[in-house]
């Protein structure tokens, strides 16, 4: 989550302190890297003969710093030459640091046409799934809070690839407005039995801080009949801080919610100790929480990117054996 934060000169000092620890599980230390990696450059200039000692982190801090010098017109041109060598690549074949801090660079500067950016979502074909035009112009949108993209962003959500409509959620998440609410709702009412659509939009209204995403979740909770979605939604309530959605989120715990899914108890717990909420389930709920939490700390903890020499197709079964596509599995969040 910390990935987007905003850092200070003093979080990246404690952040490099924690690297040098020799207890730090590499899990752990992955995930600061990558927080590193997404800070501003001139925050890490003071470090930069300690972090060149990782190649990897050299490479991708090179990338920021190029990116960052190119004029206008070339930033835009090489958006577009990585989106055409990109064309019917692999997922794992392409470099999506490298595409994702372009956008990010002109979500910044906003120096692309907003009805240019219309045009090339509006020319989204879901018979060409060899290119990535869509993804990263839905990430564009969103960088640029773009509220003329909310109809196309919308319909990307029922898309049958996943690795779309959770772009497409994240941007909508971005652009964060009173029209993002309005228009998620009224999509969900006509598209909550779509396979996909409901799993996206479920999860977007807990993320955007507004009163009618409260009014928004208080209204879909009690008519969805999906347990996926229904869960989302509830934990939407949590995310929100809604005192009103406490009782509708307590029935669906106690009824039953997809805890494959998430562990809707824990978001409960933590929402009702936050707002001050007491529920005679809490006691017996902070043993089991806590019960679990001494379980995960016995189980080793690596994270590193899974790299395979085989090439991996969007379409192919995912290597991890989940049975899924690799595109609506791993492949999302490579």
């Amino acid at each position: 989550m910390a990935y987007r934060f905003p850092q200070s000169a003093e979080t990246i000092e404690q952040i490099m302190e924690l690297l040098k620890n020799p207890r730090l599980d590499s899990n752990t230390g992955f995930h600061l890297a990558q927080i590193l990696l997404h800070s501003d450059l001139s925050l890490l200039e003071p470090y930069r003969s300690e972090l060149e000692q990782q190649q990897l982190f050299t490479l991708k801090h090179q990338q920021r710093i190029d990116i960052r010098s190119m004029p206008n017109d070339q930033l835009f041109q090489e958006f577009e030459r990585y989106l055409k060598e990109s064309y019917g690549k692999y997922y794992n074949e392409i470099d999506t640091f490298y595409g994702d801090q372009l956008v990010r660079e002109l979500g910044r500067r906003a120096c692309l046409d907003e009805a240019y950016i219309l045009h090339e979502l509006d020319s989204y074909n879901p018979d060409n799934d060899f290119g990535y035009d869509y993804i990263y112009y839905s990430q564009l949108a969103g960088e640029m809070r773009l509220e003329s993209a909310i109809p196309f962003l919308c319909g990307f959500l029922g898309s049958d690839d996943d690795l779309l409509p959770a772009k497409a959620a994240d941007a909508l998440v971005r652009i964060g407005t009173e029209a993002v609410v309005s228009a998620v709702s009224e999509q969900y009412v006509r598209n909550r039995s779509h396979e996909y659509f409901g799993l996206y939009a479920s999860d977007i209204f807990g993320k955007i801080k507004l009163p009618s995403s409260e009014a928004a979740l208080l209204a879909l909770l009690p008519e969805e009949d999906d347990l996926t979605n229904a869960t989302n939604l509830a934990n939407g309530l949590c995310e929100i801080g809604s005192i009103q959605g406490i009782p509708l989120v307590r029935q669906l715990v106690e009824s039953g919610y997809d805890a494959m899914h998430m562990d809707l108890k824990e978001s409960l717990y933590a929402h009702c100790i936050i707002a001050g909420q007491q529920l005679p389930e809490l006691e017996s709920w902070k043993s089991d929480l806590e019960e679990k939490r001494q379980k995960r700390r016995t189980v080793p903890l690596t994270l590193a990117p899974l790299v395979h020499s085989d090439k991996i197709g969007r379409n192919d079964p995912c290597p991890c054996g989940s049975g899924k596509k690799y595109k609506k599995c791993c492949g999302s969040n490579a």
